[in-house]
């Protein structure tokens, strides 16, 4: 379980970074706010020893946004932000910027962590992603995409590493926390899509490939569930195209929970920028989540 703890973030990371096709001189793979933000939330559950509170959560995204500003954020965070910088208050700040809040897929793309540390109980694993995109993400499709993304994490966890998930059925248990007609209808093709392996162009008019949650987290699944192994995702995500990073991102976190670090290529991993960082807050995580009784979640 540690190997697939491991797998998952580092997979989350490098598919941020190949997606992004952001290369420093050296070959360094830099990853974007994707990987910044949920390296941010990890932080969060670990220092908080389990527990999780979004205020201290909606500071920790301040800081690291302050410390790193040049990651890449789209236009709603930074400016989150800065209404909170102000005083104007922490949570749900993106009510005040877009309509009934932001779905964008700023939720799902960080909440890897969660999928990892909450696998085991699906109604403590929603509220725990309501908890994580209440600082910037609180639109009812962008908390759906989160625990779409977070429950497929959780799923692959269940995997045997060297076996395959069968579509059908992983479909069908996430149709079971899927709410909205959008995501059920999208997740609902999925199966076929990948048994008729059709053009780009038609999985992209059928799933989306947009900053969107509802646009990008059913093809991260889509793009996991046909190749079942992180870099192959990943390479699957880019040849999408689109929001290109945020897709392989949590199409890679969803793989790597299932198939370990092991899959991960040395040639990749040596690359990776801040990866020790990475490792450490994966093994942190498995520590509290199997090293003794888990503390409960601040409310």
């Amino acid at each position: 379980m540690l190997e697939r703890f491991l797998g998952c973030m580092l997979s989350a990371a490098l598919g941020d970074a190949l997606g992004a096709s952001i290369h420093e001189p050296g070959g360094i793979l830099r990853y974007t706010d994707d990987t910044a933000m949920m390296i941010a939330l990890a932080e969060e559950i670990v220092e908080g020893g389990g527990r999780f509170d979004p205020e201290k959560l909606a500071w920790r995204f301040v800081d690291a946004y302050e410390r790193e500003p040049w990651r890449g954020y789209g236009p709603g965070p930074p400016r989150i932000f800065r209404l909170i910088k102000r005083g104007v208050g922490v949570l749900e700040l993106d009510r005040r910027l877009y309509p009934g809040g932001s779905f964008g897929n700023g939720g799902a793309m960080r909440i890897a962590p969660v999928g990892l540390f909450y696998h085991d109980d699906f109604e403590e694993l929603r509220r725990a992603v309501e908890a994580a995109c209440k600082p910037t993400h609180n639109h009812p499709l962008a908390v759906e995409g989160a625990l779409i993304e977070a429950a497929s994490i959780a799923l692959a966890l269940r995997m045997e590493p060297g076996g395959r998930a069968d579509p059908v059925d992983f479909i069908e248990q996430l149709l079971g926390l899927a709410s909205s007609e959008v995501y059920r209808g999208k997740l609902a093709l999925i199966p076929g899509l990948i048994e008729s392996d059709p053009p780009r162009r038609l999985v992209v008019r059928r799933l989306g490939h947009s900053v969107e949650a509802h646009n990008s987290v059913p093809t991260a699944v889509y793009c996991y569930l046909l190749e079942q192994d992180p870099i192959k995702s990943i390479r699957r995500a880019i040849w999408i195209g689109g929001d290109r990073d945020t897709i392989a991102c949590m199409a890679g976190a969803i793989a790597g929970a299932h198939r370990g670090a092991g899959s991960l290529p040395r040639e990749y991993l040596d690359r990776l920028e801040n990866a020790d960082r990475i490792r450490r807050l994966a093994e942190r995580l498995y520590e509290l989540r199997f090293g003794g009784d888990r503390l409960p979640r601040e409310r």
